[in-house]
């Protein structure tokens, strides 16, 4: 049978699940490749703006005070993309595990049924490529109508031009190509346990235990983080130099974040499920603890999210509120600026990273769903289970991030981090989080009451 018959056999009428799986993989590939795209045009609206040939290189290598500035814009834009990136693989990794996990066992099915290896590989290659690529077209879509609605924010004390947001035909296929190559490689590592045995697909194995070790890592890099923070960095080196090193130690903690981020969440899954409130509670806090990593890999975009809103509700007020030199506080309030469309994108990223991980999860669980079900779970508990596993993660991860921004912070900006327009920025930045969330796990919900428990035998 050739590989195009058994496409047509894998995507036979009336399997509605794996129609839904795809649908939401190839959203999570458009949202990610939108967002990305929207701000590597911000960081080649500043390089534009930095020098007459539009350079990178060019806009380092002026000496005058207006390189320089120019030179701070082009870092932060740069930092805000690297930041972006972290939710950006998140996101692109879980809707190719999405697609994989309803994939992987009707690939199985098909191996039984004879198919070769290399038939398997093709058809899951082309499979994973599609989605990616229809996904990065639609992302392109979004991308270029998004344009105008940046046009109008100020930075530099004026509006961006389309020539500075348009990042080329170049730019999008390099998008294009790496959303593809992503997809690619989650989806034939997932697809050789299928290739070696075709019943390898359901085996489970336990996760190892996470270690105290994380902790201790933890709180010495943020003590030395502080340390840095508190040092003249300005005196020894110039101020775009000195900029780069406090944001690349701000990135730093961030990574620490994502290393202590599955140790707190266990340690807090242990003290819920001693004394749980109902049978939710219960249900959630296990699973939670089955998988600590899994649990973090939800919610670590929001993390990223809350980190910059902590960063971004201070710039903003003391950009707003300081005196001081002109320029010092045009850039101060468009760092607040840059932060608020880092912490928008970052939200959303995390909240369609969520929504579509948890559907995932759903297809990973269906059999204990089932089971569930039928020992005489109601579904209004199994929902509200769900809502519990993502959100008690989401809490720690709020706690933890937002402590991590403010003692990062401190050093630097002091006493307006207390500031009431400060602390109402950064709890304005959280709720967006939660609000964003709550609208991912619902819809993944709703995934799961047409096709994660329902009109499906355990051995089909």
């Amino acid at each position: 049978m050739s590989s195009f018959a058994l496409w047509r056999l894998f995507h036979r009428g009336g399997n509605r699940g794996f129609s839904s799986t795809s649908l939401l993989a190839v959203i999570a590939f458009a949202a990610a490749s939108a967002i990305f795209l929207t701000v590597l045009g911000g960081v080649h609206a500043f390089v534009w703006r930095s020098s007459p040939s539009h350079g990178l290189v060019e806009a380092f290598s002026g000496q005058s005070a207006q390189s320089g500035e120019n030179a701070i814009y082009v870092i932060l834009s740069l930092f805000a993309c690297m930041l972006l990136l972290v939710p950006f693989a998140s996101l692109s990794a879980s809707a190719a595990r999405l697609a994989a996990a309803r994939r992987d066992a009707r690939l199985a099915a098909l191996r039984l049924a004879g198919a070769t290896s290399g038939q398997v590989s093709r058809l899951t290659a082309l499979e994973a490529a599609g989605q990616a690529l229809i996904g990065s077209l639609i992302g392109m879509v979004l991308y270029v109508a998004m344009i105008p609605l940046i046009m109008p924010l100020h930075f530099q004390g004026r509006g961006f031009a389309v020539e500075e947001l348009w990042v080329g035909p170049v730019a999008l296929l390099v998008v294009a190509v790496l959303m593809t190559v992503l997809a690619l490689i989650s989806a034939l590592s997932a697809l050789m346990r299928v290739v070696v045995t075709p019943l390898g697909v359901s085996a489970r194995v336990a996760p190892a235990a996470l270690r105290k070790w994380r902790l201790i890592v933890f709180l010495v890099a943020i003590i030395a983080a502080v340390g840095i923070m508190k040092s003249p960095l300005s005196r020894y080196f110039g101020q775009a130099v000195a900029i780069a090193i406090v944001f690349g130690v701000i990135a730093a903690c961030f990574a620490l974040v994502n290393l202590i981020g599955p140790w707190v969440i266990a340690a807090r899954a242990r003290m819920r499920i001693r004394r749980p409130r109902n049978a939710a509670t219960l249900v959630a806090m296990r699973r939670v603890l089955d998988n600590p990593k899994r649990a973090w890999r939800n919610v670590s975009g929001i993390a990223l999210a809350v980190f910059v809103a902590g960063i971004t509700s201070v710039c903003a007020y003391v950009g707003s509120a300081a005196q001081g030199s002109s320029e010092d506080m045009t850039l101060l309030r468009d760092i607040g600026t840059g932060g608020m469309l880092t912490l928008a994108f970052a939200a959303v990223l995390a909240a369609v990273s969520c929504g579509v991980m948890q559907a995932g999860n759903v297809y990973d669980q269906a059999d204990q769903y089932r089971m569930l079900v039928l020992e005489g779970a109601d579904r209004a508990t199994l929902s509200k289970a769900r809502f519990i596993e993502v959100f008690t993660p989401l809490k720690v991860v709020v706690l933890v991030s937002a402590a991590c921004s403010m003692v990062l912070m401190l050093p630097l900006l002091g006493s307006a981090m207390t500031q009431p327009l400060t602390l109402l920025g950064f709890v304005a930045g959280v709720a967006l989080c939660f609000l964003l969330v709550g609208i991912g796990v619902a819809a993944a919900n709703h995934v799961a009451k047409g096709i994660g428990i329902v009109g499906e035998r355990s051995d089909d």
